[in-house]
């Protein structure tokens, strides 16, 4: 673990790449606001920018760099040199391991400056608060002397909380709203502050033994790097021993999943809407430089207002598991001979949603979600982000014809279909009176198939997207301002209504094959050499106690930015 450096030493910050960094004297700090050069400084590293203005490459490895690279690439004295490194030197400082620890250990130190400028600010302005206040009393010294007393002590207790570290029983659960392969979801709420949150409970070994820690961490590191009210907010994130904790803003409104099985067919208005903002929120994730290659409607939310967010970042990293890509391969391959089963639109919905009703497990049935996955993701071919395009593409269509493009009765059949996605895909059309209301509009199908399409042709911006005729009446610049569709009715903020209740036989029937799959994990025997502490590095986000809420630029608090620290 890094020592914090004293704070009586001037801190050497790298110069921000922004033109309008504030002017310093000669002591190196600005001249206006004690810290708020810090934190732009801080910002701009969170936002996926390094304080130098280069972008930050993120950890494509979760596993510990060779101890011994410099023994395996420098051959002694005949080491040549490039760009004035040793070639060992440069192999290190290329590798994305090193460089995802360079910036954490950067957002560490400016994160220590920041918090130490910003604390100093707000207790000189307490102590200016008390000076007033017992001035104006005209008390006598033993008076006076009991007061400061008492403010001392409340000092003591603030500097007391901000070296304390975060703990799991400093939430309250109150109770479980979701249930994963290496983890619980929890609604909690935090008793020091009364925040109400979506705890995320994952095992580390359980995480080691399936080598998931480098997904967690980019869920991680994505959650940190931006503000946007499209992506789940990060709150906290803290470790102990045994497990990874993600404190996120809860979403009461269940997820679009559950929306969608109670609604079945949306109208086309209301289909546009939540396309809508599924691509705005989408963006948000590509303008990260992240592609999701997941994209389902149970990974986007309802929030309390009915408008949509997006969260679960696990696949959204450089490059998938190779054994995930190598288990999609295998499952293509095994399907190749199989022939198309050709069925009319009826029959297909009719299945799709028989088999919804009577398989609970059904969602959860085949790993990475393939309904929605783009063939090149499937083939382990190489792909861009305009394979998320192809995931909204499904999803659009599953608003319009009530089951998936390439859904089948069985696991194999929809791999069939996957493999054969171009001869499957058919305009649904419906023939009978009763019926014809679900027949898609010549636009909306058109918008289909831009985005469920061969690499090469499909949509792959948001600019041809909102360029799209069948986004004629969308507001872009302001989808949130619009009255959805559907507002989720909440007793509470922490009404849970719309989730699962894991109190029930029924509703938990649904988890048999994840309880299951923990179970199988667990028996795993340990690979390789235990994981050291090392390995989440950087995962530490959010800090006890309260930070300066006055005197900063912009008018926020020290926890607008990702506040990381080295564990």
């Amino acid at each position: 673990m890094l020592s914090k450096p004293p704070p009586s030493q001037s801190p050497s910050i790298p110069q921000s790449a922004r033109s309008d960094s504030p002017t310093k004297d000669v002591s190196g700090l600005p001249q206006a606001n004690p810290y708020s050069y810090y934190r732009d400084v801080h910002m701009d590293t969170a936002k996926g920018m390094t304080a130098a203005g280069f972008p930050d490459v993120r950890m494509t490895t979760a596993k510990g760099f060779p101890s011994d690279i410099m023994m395996d690439t420098a051959k002694g004295n005949k080491t040549m040199k490039a760009g004035g490194f040793q070639i060992w030197e440069r192999e290190l400082l290329d590798n994305p391991e090193v460089k995802r620890k360079a910036t954490v250990a950067q957002l560490y130190f400016l994160d220590y400056y920041f918090q130490t400028l910003g604390y100093l600010h707000s207790r000189k302005e307490r102590r200016a608060k008390f000076d007033k206040d017992t001035a104006g009393r005209d008390l006598k010294p033993t008076e006076h002397a009991k007061e400061f007393k008492s403010y001392c002590g409340r000092e003591r207790v603030l500097l007391r909380r901000r070296r304390t570290k975060l703990r799991v029983d400093q939430f309250h659960i109150i109770a479980q709203v979701g249930q994963g392969g290496y983890g619980e979801v929890f609604l909690a709420r935090k008793q020091e502050t009364g925040e109400v949150c979506a705890l995320k409970k994952m095992r580390k070994r359980t995480l080691f033994k399936m080598d998931e820690i480098r997904h967690v961490l980019v869920e991680r590191d994505i959650l940190t790097a931006t503000k946007t009210p499209w992506l789940v907010r990060l709150l906290y994130a803290f470790q102990d021993p045994q497990y990874v904790y993600l404190a996120m803003e809860y979403v009461p409104g269940g997820d679009f999943r559950t929306l969608l099985n109670n609604s079945g067919v949306l109208k086309e208005e209301h289909a546009r809407f939540y396309i809508s903002e599924m691509f705005a929120a989408v963006n948000e994730l590509h303008k990260l430089g992240y592609i999701h290659r997941d994209l389902k409607p149970e990974n986007f939310l309802v929030d309390s207002t009915g408008h949509v967010k997006l969260t679960d970042f696990g696949l959204a990293t450089g490059a998938l598991n190779p054994r995930l890509i190598e288990s999609l391969k295998v499952k293509l391959d095994k399907v190749k001979d199989n022939q198309v089963v050709h069925r009319s639109t009826l029959e297909r919905r009719s299945i799709y949603r028989s088999i919804r009703n009577e398989d609970a497990r059904y969602a959860d049935s085949i790993v990475g979600s393939p309904d929605y996955m783009a063939p090149e993701v499937l083939r382990g071919k190489p792909y861009n982000h305009s394979v998320d395009y192809w995931s909204l593409g499904c999803i659009l269509f599953e608003f319009l014809a009530g089951f998936p493009p390439f859904s089948g009765s069985t696991p194999e059949e929809t791999w069939t279909n996957l493999k054969n996605w171009s001869t499957v895909l058919r305009r649904p059309e419906y023939d009978k009176p009763e019926d014809l209301v679900f027949n898609l509009s010549d636009v909306a199908w058109d918008a289909v198939t831009t985005l469920i399409a061969h690499a090469t042709t499909r949509y792959s911006s948001i600019g041809q997207v909102s360029a799209h005729s069948f986004f004629t009446l969308t507001n872009w610049d302001d989808l949130r301002s619009v009255r959805a569709p559907f507002v989720p009715a909440l007793d509470s903020e922490i009404d849970t209504g719309y989730y699962d209740d894991f109190t029930s036989l029924e509703d938990m029937a649904k988890y048999a094959e994840v309880k299951e799959k923990q179970k199988n994990v667990d028996a795993v025997k340990e690979k390789e050499e235990p994981f050291g502490r090392g390995v989440w590095v950087g995962f530490t986000f959010g800090k006890n106690g309260p930070g300066p809420k006055t005197g900063l630029s912009g008018g926020g608090g020290y926890d607008d930015g990702a506040l990381a620290t080295i564990f």
